[in-house]
């Protein structure tokens, strides 16, 4: 009996050793699994802390592209900032700094921002751990003439649309309700009123449009400002809260100042007609995008009968001079640009019907600045659309007839439209070049931004282009 268990007990050992055999090398196992997730684990948060602050630092040097825009659009000479900005310093992001420089291009108006950001870690502020550089191209653009030209119709500003930037001239009458406002403190405005709105009513004759000899010209509501400086024909009013006032280096209302009415600017349609050397189908798939692939150029000289509408991903080069018989849109997410061959030479789109801009569409000058300018020679007259001058019942009947209607968050610098016998609407906020209409008619809730002068700048200043350089 002893021996037999002896025997059994020799027989289990090897199968308790087995067993700690198994137990070491699953900690092994357990051990290597555990250092391969935790070394994984660092490795995931350095790579994310590292993207982290590479992403910081396009935003830095996306923040100084911004602020050098800014800084140009007050001043043209600016060259950016040599020392570095910061953007931010905490904690979670650590600090964030931007330089940037601003430089000519060659035969150009346009110049280039570079802008370089840089991340440090709080505590190892000298050593950048990500740096970033961003390189835009912007083009400066600039109209002829005021920037704000309305006719008998007279300015209309509603809700809380605010104009900067531009001097206005108003041959008729300028209405301010809401909370809109003309120029702004620290950069007042020339504001000239004509007040030539009389006789009144909705059939005021043939002596239509003449200066009024009574009355105020300027319309203000209680929470409505106008600053700069103001001629007002026949206006002694300053506005029920001293709405008028001259802001810094602004005069306000001028007593007894006499504005003279000002000529709306003139074309001559016929003489542009004539110029036309190619003519298609309003609808045709040359000229607007009917089928993919969706590019097209327009020639100078190109005649487009009845209605056009340039939409969808449509993208179009502009070549010169184009006379449209029906109306006009533009809409969607279409592109409509000036060739870089044109230089200077600004393109003339004439239109007999309405004019219309919206959605998310593009207008965008060339390389040198150079925009479009727009006319609707659309009128409620009998001659319409060849009428060649209007006054009397006419000319009110036509000046409340909306034929350019710009909508939505419009960037269109160095653009200019004209609605040459009827009303001009702007809605939204954004840049334009130019407007000018019998009536202009602000009904936006945003601000304007007009092309003619920018502070102490000359022109306004938009990217074009955008890359990141990587070294």
């Amino acid at each position: 009996m002893i021996k037999i268990a002896a025997m059994r007990i020799r027989l289990h050992r090897p199968e308790r050793g087995s067993i700690l055999v198994s137990i070491l090398a699953l900690a092994v196992v357990f051990t290597v699994i555990g250092l391969s997730l935790s070394s994984y684990a660092i490795g995931q948060h350095t790579i994310t802390n590292r993207n982290l602050f590479a992403a910081n630092a396009l935003m830095a040097a996306e923040a100084g592209i911004e602020q050098s825009l800014h800084q140009l659009n007050q001043d043209d000479a600016f060259v950016g900032y040599t020392t570095e900005q910061e953007f931010f310093d905490n904690a979670i992001q650590g600090r964030g700094v931007y330089t940037t420089v601003v430089a000519d291009t060659a035969d150009t108006n346009a110049k280039t921002i570079t802008a370089t950001g840089k991340t440090y870690r709080q505590s190892s502020p000298t050593t950048p751990v990500s740096t970033r550089i961003v390189k835009v191209t912007v083009v400066g653009t600039e109209s002829e003439g005021y920037s704000v030209m309305s006719g008998p119709g007279g300015l209309i500003l509603g809700g809380s649309a605010n104009i900067t930037n531009s001097d206005v001239y108003v041959n008729g009458t300028i209405t301010l309700t809401g909370a809109a406002r003309i120029g702004t403190n620290s950069q007042p405005l020339s504001v000239n009123v004509a007040n030539q709105a009389c006789p009144t009513g909705a059939s005021p004759g043939p002596t239509y449009p003449q200066v009024c000899s009574s009355g105020q010209p300027i319309s203000m509501e209680w929470s409505t400002n106008i600053y700069g400086s103001v001629c007002a024909t026949g206006q002694t009013s300053t506005g029920p809260n001293n709405n008028i006032k001259p802001g810094v280096g602004g005069q306000g209302l001028i007593a007894g100042c006499v504005a003279p009415p000002v000529s709306q600017p003139s074309y001559d349609r016929a003489a542009h007609i004539a110029s036309m050397t190619t003519t298609a189908a309003g609808n045709s798939n040359t000229y607007t995008c009917q089928s993919w692939p969706f590019n097209r150029t327009w020639p100078d000289g190109l005649r487009l009968n009845g209605n056009v509408t340039i939409g969808g991903s449509c993208n179009v080069t502009i070549n010169g001079d184009a006379y449209i018989t029906g109306n006009l849109t533009i809409n969607g997410a279409a592109r409509v640009t000036v060739a870089n061959s044109m230089g200077t030479t600004r393109p003339v789109i004439v239109v007999d019907g309405t004019i219309t801009t919206g959605g998310s569409a593009q207008i965008i000058t060339n390389s040198s600045g150079t925009g479009i300018y727009f006319i609707s020679f659309r009128s409620s007259a009998s001659c319409n659309p060849n009428c060649t001058s209007l006054s009397g019942n006419d000319l009110k009947t036509s000046q409340n007839l909306l034929t350019v209607d710009v909508g939505g968050a419009v960037n269109l610098p160095g653009m200019l439209f004209q609605a040459y016998w009827g009303r001009l609407r702007l809605a939204g906020s954004g840049n334009i070049g130019s407007a000018a209409g019998q009536t202009v008619d602000l009904s936006g809730a945003g601000t304007i931004t007009f092309g003619t002068e920018l502070s102490t700048g000359s022109k306004t200043w938009t990217i074009t282009s955008y890359q990141q350089v990587f070294q």
